[in-house]
């Protein structure tokens, strides 16, 4: 029986006043929550954010949890 798996990522972000880069997000990420976090990852740029969250729900679906959907048909708001 296949196990029922669970991803998370958590994202925290905010602003360091001053910086040429001022956006700071700090990304904690899993595709199974019963193995704890994967990885971490601090950035400085809204598109590495965008571009993290994106491969971390093509790893998602890689693993199963998502049913297969066409991600180029949403967009960001």
């Amino acid at each position: 029986m296949p196990r029922n798996l669970t991803g998370l990522l958590i994202i925290r972000a905010w602003v360091e006043q001053g910086s040429s880069k001022p956006l700071r997000a700090h990304l904690r990420l899993t595709t199974d929550v019963a193995d704890g976090f994967e990885r971490e990852l601090t950035l400085a740029d809204v598109a590495d954010v965008s571009a993290a969250v994106e491969t971390w729900l093509l790893d998602v679906m890689d693993a199963g949890l998502l049913p297969d959907i066409d991600l180029t048909a949403v967009t960001p708001s």
